[in-house]
């Protein structure tokens, strides 16, 4: 029995309107819950759980309190004293170094690993300026995955989920397809008790009210979906998908949303996990008793 959390920046909960809403115009097959509709189930029997993002703090939910909560269990906004964009700060870090769902599982014995393929060079140019994912697997000193090794050798996640974008900067870099990246996650659950995987590129088309942009990561996410839920024995894992706040869904704006976020639920155990989950406070704590067989 495993468990997989799987990360996808800014997506919310919007209208069924295809003239803002790219999901709507996609007609996806996981994304069909709707404001004001009743449609929480997705593709693979997956249960999707309109989840609250703000915190209990005033202001449109940002990407360091945010994430730094789904990663934590920490109301980090509440921390803040308010929502806090972009990356961690020096004391969000902190709280992500200290409470960290890899810290946690460690000090449980259980064996977690991160999916996403780095570059060396990004901690190099970045220096302190890193991303609350990696903060987070840091804080365990669970080994990264890079490019030029777990990549190349089928087992490694690209962020953009095929290896396009690190290609711009890498001209050795593997491209793959969505479906191999499923495919991999779907190994590695095999491997591992829990499993992250971080897709950040759906905010910046949110941002840049980009619809083809917007439509092209969708069908890459849902490939990629088909391929690990139809890889992935769901009678024996759990897949968690989850968001830090709402934006993409709502093009006609270039900030982020008020809008609950859909975390679904797949595989053993669905139901119980998701009468756990109703803010993204509840993501940690909730895998943690899984893992541990408290639900």
């Amino acid at each position: 029995m495993s468990a997989a959390l799987l990360f996808f920046d800014g997506i919310g909960i919007g209208e069924d309107d295809p003239e803002k809403n790219p999901f709507a115009r996609y007609r996806s097959k996981f994304f069909r819950a709707f404001i004001g509709g009743n449609n929480f189930r997705a593709e693979y029997d997956g249960i999707i759980v309109p989840t609250d993002a703000t915190l209990d703090v005033p202001g449109y939910p940002q990407s360091a309190t945010g994430q730094t909560a789904i990663f934590t269990g920490v109301n980090a906004a509440e921390i803040m004293q308010g929502h806090i964009n972009g990356l961690p700060t020096p004391t969000l870090r902190k709280v992500l170094l200290s409470e960290s769902i890899f810290l946690k599982l460690k000090r449980l014995g259980k064996k977690a690993t991160f999916a996403n393929a780095y570059s060396k060079h990004y901690f190099e140019l970045r220096g302190e300026k890193l991303s609350a994912t990696t903060y987070a697997v840091m804080a365990s000193q669970v080994p990264f995955r890079w490019y030029d090794k777990e990549l190349q050798d089928g087992k490694a996640v690209p962020a953009d989920l095929t290896g396009e974008f690190l290609k711009r900067f890498y001209p050795d870099v593997k491209v793959i397809t969505p479906e191999e990246s499923g495919k991999i996650i779907a190994d590695l659950l095999s491997e591992y008790d829990f499993v992250m995987y971080e897709f950040p590129f759906t905010d910046e088309a949110g941002h840049n009210q980009d619809f083809e942009l917007a439509l092209k990561y969708i069908d890459r996410i849902e490939r990629f979906l088909d391929s690990l839920l139809t890889n992935t024995d769901l009678n024996e894992h759990l897949i968690i998908l989850t968001r830090d706040h709402g934006n993409i869904e709502d093009l006609s704006i270039k900030t982020h949303t008020l809008n609950k976020v859909p975390t679904i639920i797949w595989g053993k155990g669905k139901g119980k996990v998701a009468m756990s989950i109703r803010s993204i406070l509840d993501i940690t704590p909730t895998i943690i008793k899984y893992l541990t067989d408290q639900i």
